[in-house]
């Protein structure tokens, strides 16, 4: 059963070398690509070392960084988290406006996707540099809707509210110079 262990461990270890992120092919959505065979290896090494029983040295490798992987596949969640929280509160009619920002977090993320897999040693830059690219994207998104919303739209409701012309209620026929003098009435009076 030992060598038969062993060879699962192999193939467990083999799930570090993925990248850090994957696109859903059909939703198009983002995910942590993290094996959980990993936490399997280290649960059932960590079982096997407490009892005494020698494990192989790649076992001890990823056991020795357990913190590490649990730390980056937190981070990860949380990072992607953020990303659909902060994409969501994009109004449809600005979605326009942000899809530069938008590319430019995809070209942050894409490393991820790409290059990146649970044995780079700087997925902490990469992680700092996402987090800059997602604080930017929220700020701006935030920073247009106060826009939208305060400077935008409730002046156009105060417009919309505005009369600009005085009709009268009865089914009497003006002329042109009647109309405009009851016109220039009403407003004299407003």
């Amino acid at each position: 059963w030992r060598s038969k262990w062993s060879g699962e461990v192999e193939k467990a270890k083999a799930g570090l070398q993925a990248t850090l992120i994957i696109r859903h092919p059909e939703n198009n959505k983002l995910y942590v690509n993290f094996d959980s065979e990993i936490l399997t290896l280290i649960r059932e090494a960590k079982c096997l070392s407490r009892i005494g029983i020698d494990i192989p040295e790649s076992a001890k490798i990823v056991l020795l960084q357990e913190d590490k992987f649990k730390m980056y596949n937190n981070e990860l969640q949380f990072v992607l988290k953020e990303y659909d929280r902060i994409v969501n509160k994009i109004r449809p009619n600005t979605k326009s406006l942000l899809v530069p920002h938008l590319e430019d977090l995809e070209y942050k993320l894409r490393p991820g996707m790409v290059t990146l897999t649970w044995t780079s040693m700087n997925i902490d830059g990469y992680l700092h540099h996402v987090h800059q690219g997602l604080a930017k994207l929220e700020q701006l998104i935030i920073n247009i809707n106060d826009i939208m919303e305060n400077r935008i739209e409730n002046n156009l409701k105060t417009l919309s509210k505005t009369v600009l012309v005085d009709l009268p209620q009865d089914s009497h026929t003006y002329t042109l110079e009647e109309f405009v003098e009851m016109q220039e009435n009403w407003i004299s009076i407003e």
